[in-house]
Order: structure tokens, then C-alpha cells, then sequence
């Protein structure tokens, strides 16, 4: 079969936008990479440590990058320590803040961010979990504890759990066994002068992470928790 000069310029018209669209794919992905990232710790001011938390869901970080309107925020998630990171960003000054977290959201910083550049925050827990090393017993564990809440937080404390697993990620969703305490018929003279002791029974011999979570009736009903220990049953 011949093909006409009318034929032959028909398909070259016809081809037109996939070259576009192959060109115009090309131009995307030469878009340089991210080049910086942002990490850090967000304190507890009653402990200065990290404040402890849930990983993936405990409290959000919000970036907000300067010099656009409208901008789109950037949110991600702390670890379980209140420690922080992220590396996919562009070098540039952004709003820093953590947020949706059992504390009092801090002001947010203006951070001149290139490379990987380091920013911590100190922030007012709405609770503190005093919590002492845990404790093996004829194959339980016991926790002994004590609740107390920053002068400055206005919040109730409601509830206290014990929990066990043999997930490091332990927390009040993930857990195998729990002792709990409803506290909201308590005042809180009456919960910071008791002293909590908690009894995991029922654990076979295993490797296992314990920590205490406190709730106080913050709008979010997001939970303070002490660190996570390790206990082994022999």
C-alpha cells in the first residue's frame, strides 16, 4: 500500500500531541529533587525529656513555607519519643509549630531550613504520668505511678491505664492486656495525692513493653503517656 503525501502529513498531525505530551513529561521530571529536611525534639517542660507520645498518631508537625499565597500546609506525624524528622523538603524559611497533640500547642518559629536543619520546641503537657520501673511478681507486672497536672492546665485528668504488649509501639489501641482507673468523679487533690499501683496478670514467659497512659477531657481526648519499658517474664 502507498501512502499519499495527504496521508503522510495526517499522521504527522496525528502524532503532534503525543510528542507534546512525551516532551512535556520530560520538562516534570527534570524538577530538581528535595533538597533539605527539618528534625528535632518537642520537650516536655515537666520532664525535659521528649514528651512521650503514640507513634503515627500522637501529634502532627505543621510547616508552613513563606512567600506563597495560597500556600498548602505540610503535616507530619512525631515519633513515640516526641522526636521529629523530615527530609523531603525544599531549602526555604518555613512556619514550624507541632499541633493536635496532649499539650498546649506552642507559637510557631520561623525556621530558615537548608540541608537538615535541627529545631526543637518546649511545650506544657496537659499531664504527667510519674511512673517507677516496673516490677516482676510471681509472673505479673505492677507499676506503681502518680498523676499530677500543670498549674496553668485547667483540663480534668479522667482516666489513668496500665498496659502491656509485646509491641513496642504499646499504647491504649495497642495493647494486650490494660488495668484501667475512670477518675472523673475525683478531684484532682484526691488523684495527685494517691499513689497508683497497677497488677498485669495472666502474662506467659516473654519479652514485654509496658508503659502508663493519663486522659484528661481535652477536646481531642488525646493521651499522655510515661516512657515505655521493657520487662521480661522468665
Amino acid at each position: 500500500m502507498k501512502f499519499t503525501k495527504n496521508m503522510k502529513l495526517t499522521k504527522f498531525i496525528l502524532a503532534l500531541p503525543v510528542l507534546a505530551a512525551l516532551f512535556s513529561c520530560s520538562d516534570i521530571d527534570n524538577y530538581d529533587a528535595p533538597n533539605a529536611g527539618i528534625a528535632g525534639t518537642v520537650i516536655d517542660n515537666t520532664t525535659n525529656e521528649g514528651i512521650q507520645t503514640e507513634a503515627g498518631a500522637g501529634f502532627q508537625l505543621c510547616m508552613v513555607e513563606e512567600g506563597y499565597n495560597p500556600v498548602i500546609p505540610i503535616y507530619f506525624y512525631a515519633k513515640a519519643d516526641g522526636s521529629f524528622k523530615n527530609t523531603q523538603l525544599f531549602a526555604d524559611k518555613y512556619k514550624v509549630f507541632p499541633m493536635n497533640g496532649a499539650f498546649v500547642t506552642p507559637d510557631s518559629v520561623l525556621v530558615n531550613v537548608k540541608k537538615l536543619t535541627e529545631v526543637n520546641f518546649t511545650v506544657t503537657p496537659f499531664m504527667t504520668i510519674h511512673a517507677s520501673t516496673p516490677r516482676v511478681i510471681s509472673g505479673n507486672i505492677i507499676v506503681d505511678y502518680k498523676l499530677t497536672r500543670p498549674s496553668s492546665v485547667t483540663y480534668d485528668i479522667i482516666k489513668s491505664m496500665t498496659m502491656v504488649s509485646v509491641m513496642p509501639s504499646v499504647n491504649v489501641v495497642v495493647n494486650s492486656k490494660n488495668v484501667s482507673h475512670t477518675l472523673s468523679e475525683k478531684t484532682y487533690a484526691d488523684i495527685a495525692n494517691t499513689q497508683f499501683s497497677d497488677t498485669i496478670k495472666g502474662l506467659t514467659s516473654d519479652t514485654y513493653y509496658v508503659r502508663v497512659a493519663g486522659l484528661t477531657d481535652n477536646p481531642q481526648s488525646k493521651y499522655n503517656y510515661s516512657k515505655v519499658y521493657t520487662v521480661t517474664i522468665p
